[in-house]
């Protein structure tokens, strides 16, 4: 969103608050993880146009938890976001987001949120949210917001990956569910991908 709007002030506040909107209340230990389909609807509260593509129908993060009544929880959740983002008109595509499409995207001035597995980057196996924010022939260029492993912000920032091993990197979880939200710049329309 800063990309977008360099006055916002990114403060904790806007994390928890974009958190709130967009978890899927539980996980497997710790807070819930954050959807795309909840990721979109709060972009979109804030008047940021964006699509979302995702590999199946199916419930992200259910398979995290053993507990019947959490994963009803977490069923209901996103059921709910669906719906919402039906009802917004927020382009859902039911398909993957591979190399091309997300080259596409970021031609066409959209910043693409991936929905990626942590393990090549710190070993451990958790659900994690990085930023394009660059690409060329051989690598993607991604920001990785997260600094709980002590390293300086340069080192989170432009990331090259090359875009054979962002693709193996791009899944999550044993059934290797693959998410990517693309925002686009206020005011714009969003652009229109063939499903």
């Amino acid at each position: 969103m800063k990309a977008f709007k360099p006055n916002l002030d990114l403060n904790r506040t806007l994390e928890l608050q974009l958190w709130r909107e967009a978890t899927t209340i539980f996980m497997t230990a710790g807070h819930g993880g954050c959807g795309p389909h909840g990721l979109a609807l709060a972009a979109l509260q804030r008047g940021f146009p964006c699509e979302i593509f995702v590999n199946g129908t199916g419930v992200l993060f259910q398979d995290s938890v053993r507990s019947p009544e959490k994963r009803e929880v977490i069923q209901l959740v996103h059921e709910d976001f669906v719906e919402q983002v039906l009802r917004h008109k927020i382009p859902l595509h039911y398909k993957l987001a591979g190399s091309a499409e997300l080259m596409r995207s970021f031609s066409a001035g959209g910043i693409p949120l991936v929905l990626i597995s942590t393990y090549r980057l710190t070993r451990e196996r958790a659900p994690h949210w990085v930023i394009i924010t660059g690409c060329d022939d051989l690598y993607f260029y991604i920001h990785d917001p997260d600094n709980s492993d002590a390293r300086e912000g340069d080192d989170r920032i432009n990331i090259a990956v090359l875009k054979k091993d962002f693709e193996r990197m791009a899944r999550y979880g044993r059934q290797g569910s693959k998410a990517v939200v693309i925002v686009y710049p206020p005011q714009n329309p969003t652009p229109l991908t063939k499903n």
